[in-house]
């Protein structure tokens, strides 16, 4: 991802925050957040060899697929949860979504935008699926299970009742201001949800209750 990325979350995130990292890769970044921002930081990850570089950092880092659910955490126990290049690989992105905002009070989306004016030629002019600095990998190589522009995931937002706090958009260049969903590469959200559904353990037999609540 792009360095700013990392820079924006660091900035949106205040010091001695509750911070768990789903897709916690290497630790890098979770280390250096723990580090300048004091915060209390733990991860999932499912790589073993990285969960074991991840400890060889100091880090709480817990082997598993984020995709199986968070149970292991209770309500509201973080501050923020953050995906960061995670979100467009996951076969069900709304479900862990709302499992993110179970257990944390504000959420952390980086992805890729499938619009940028690069992507759009590519399929245009060449009519195959493209590659970019951003989008390294063939089609049949890449970990990207679903293809969104910046505007599809406010689409998103809006119809899942969560609110965009704050933005950030980037492109080989640097910060883009104008016109994202054309010119950036990749984004990152800071999200907010007012209420939110949630699965409860009880239920009738055979079926799943929801239940509502304020954040």
């Amino acid at each position: 991802m792009h360095p700013g990325i990392y820079e924006t979350v660091l900035r949106w995130i205040p010091e001695k925050s509750r911070v768990l990292d789903l897709g916690a890769g290497d630790g890098a970044f979770l280390a250096r957040l723990v580090q300048a921002r004091q915060a209390t930081g733990e991860g999932v990850e499912k790589d073993p060899a990285l969960v074991a570089r991840c400890v060889e950092r100091g880090l709480v880092v817990h082997q598993g697929d984020i995709a199986d659910g968070l149970d292991q955490y209770g309500d509201r126990a973080f501050d923020f949860v953050l995906l960061l290049g995670t979100f467009q690989e996951l076969v069900s992105p709304a479900n862990i979504l709302q499992e993110a905002f179970r257990v944390g009070r504000h959420v952390v989306i980086a992805h890729t935008n499938f619009a940028h004016f690069s992507v759009r030629l590519q399929v245009l002019l060449r009519g195959r699926t493209p590659m970019t600095q951003f989008l390294p990998s063939h089609w049949y190589h890449t970990q990207n299970l679903h293809f969104f522009s910046i505007l599809d995931f406010q689409d998103f937002c809006r119809e899942a009742g969560i609110r965009e706090v704050n933005h950030a958009y980037f492109n080989a260049r640097g910060a883009v201001r104008f016109l994202p969903n054309l010119c950036a590469e990749e984004a990152v959200s800071l999200l907010k949800a007012d209420t939110i559904s949630r699965r409860s353990a009880v239920a009738e037999p055979g079926k799943t209750k929801t239940e509502t609540y304020e954040v």
